[in-house]
């Protein structure tokens, strides 16, 4: 009798990976898109377009990384960029969503820079169950805890 080879049950199949990677494509675009169009709400000495923008931009790539990992957040950001620069380009009429200024390129690349930063988030923070066990909730008493008869510092 031959055996079966064991199925991990963690892994995903393809089919999920292509659907979650095309919806983060689609949210990229989105979120590229609505940042682009409010990125310049506000008066001179405060924009809060951009700012919103950008925590927009940041609260969305985590989460994207935090559902399916890379491949999600490279769909992503790719998403992301292609709506940012299509709506860079000059309309019909010659208008431009996103003005060589300053406030533009603040834009475009401290997106890229959040991007970029949560890609680099340690993978522990996107995880669902924790790396290392903590030692007190063992009852070996070779696991290397430590118990002490003492009360516990600044207890009378």
């Amino acid at each position: 009798m031959t055996e079966q080879p064991e199925r991990n049950e963690d892994r995903p199949n393809l089919g999920s990976v292509i659907v979650r990677v095309l919806l983060a494509v689609a949210l990229g675009l989105v979120i590229g898109a609505l940042g682009t169009a409010v990125h310049r709400y506000g008066d001179e000495s405060w924009y809060l377009g951009l700012v919103l923008a950008l925590v927009l931009t940041a609260s969305a790539a985590i989460m994207t990384r935090a559902w399916s990992g890379y491949s999600a957040l490279l769909a992503f950001a790719g998403g992301w960029v292609v709506a940012v620069q299509l709506m860079s380009l000059r309309g019909s009429g010659g208008d431009v969503l996103v003005p060589a200024g300053t406030l533009g390129l603040v834009w475009t690349y401290a997106g890229v820079v959040l991007l970029g930063v949560t890609a680099f988030l340690p993978a522990s923070w996107f995880r669902e169950e924790p790396v290392r066990k903590a030692a007190a909730t063992s009852s070996d008493p070779a696991s290397g805890s430590v118990t002490s008869t003492e009360p516990p510092l600044g207890a009378k």
